[in-house]
């Protein structure tokens, strides 16, 4: 194995580091991520801004709400450059889109074929309403990150027919060619930053914004581990992200609140063990029989 291909592998598995660490949070406010397995995250994204509140988990498997009913008015053509690779049918025309990324060109002939594990037909989960589901992946047979729409694709590409190999195909996104120019690589946080600025109406300044309200509503034990891994994930984009990103200070404000509760939690956490301590309660009496 030669020194490139060893430093790509190390890359590809901080990807996966990466998708591990953020498939086990909940609480954020425009998507939700869930892992399945080692390689493949999926992720929720929010179509609409309309004070939407994380649910509880990201995506139901039996839901009375099909794709269709996530799609906005919004069209999400053009600048944004996660049209699929290949060239099937006409590219979209430009429109004015709020600033995002430059074009970036990818080899069209060599991913145009790359589909995913779990190829789109076959994919049992449903999107909340009002919200777009992706497929994160970083399969080793690739040997780098993809990501594929997995609902909605009519709402994001112009996908030149609906044959399952056109749905399967990557979305060309700035931050994954990136992954492959720079030898520093993409974190998972670039890419969520790109997917919900492509699909969220209207684009958030922060993508990383929680919902409180919901993280207030979770019981104590749980409430103090979700904040807590939050607290992690955040730190982490604060200490390895760019400071040049937009969200990069609002991320950094963000943690403030997330730490008080987190703090609050512990406090709660420790009289109610205290409580506990000094009233432990009866033993059952069936167990002295």
């Amino acid at each position: 194995m030669s020194n490139r291909e060893r430093e790509q592998k190390r890359r590809l598995q901080q990807f996966l580091a990466d998708l591990a660490v953020l498939g086990s949070l909940q609480g954020f406010r425009y998507f939700q991520p869930w892992l399945r397995g080692k390689e493949e995250l999926l992720l929720t994204v929010v179509n609409e801004d309309l004070g939407w509140r994380s649910p509880g988990f990201p995506v139901s498997v039996a839901s009375s709400f099909t794709s269709s009913t996530c799609s906005s008015s919004y069209s999400l053509d053009s600048d944004y450059d996660s049209s699929p690779l290949p060239g099937e049918g006409p590219q979209p025309k430009p429109r004015p889109q709020p600033p995002q990324a430059p074009r970036q060109q990818a080899n069209k002939s060599n991913d145009s074929h790359l589909v995913p594990a779990s190829p789109s037909e076959e994919e049992i989960a449903v999107p909340e309403m009002n919200c777009t589901l992706f497929l994160l992946a970083g399969y080793a047979k690739y040997g780098r990150p993809y990501a594929w729409i997995r609902s909605n694709h009519e709402r994001l590409v112009n996908i030149g027919g609906t044959d399952s190999l056109v749905k399967d195909t990557p979305m060309k996104l700035k931050s994954i060619t990136e992954w492959v120019l720079t030898s520093q690589g993409t974190r998972v946080w670039d890419v969520v930053n790109e997917l919900v600025g492509l699909c969220t109406m209207p684009p958030p300044d922060n993508p990383f914004a929680l919902d409180l309200r919901y993280l207030q509503t979770l019981p104590l034990p749980e409430r103090f581990l979700v904040t807590g891994a939050l607290l992690n994930f955040l730190e982490i984009i604060m200490v390895q992200g760019s400071q040049e990103e937009p969200f990069y200070d609002m991320v950094v404000k963000e943690m403030k609140p997330l730490r008080r509760l987190h703090f609050q939690s512990l406090v709660e956490l420790h009289r109610l063990h205290r409580v506990k301590s000094k009233n432990p309660s009866p033993p059952d009496s069936s167990e002295d029989q």
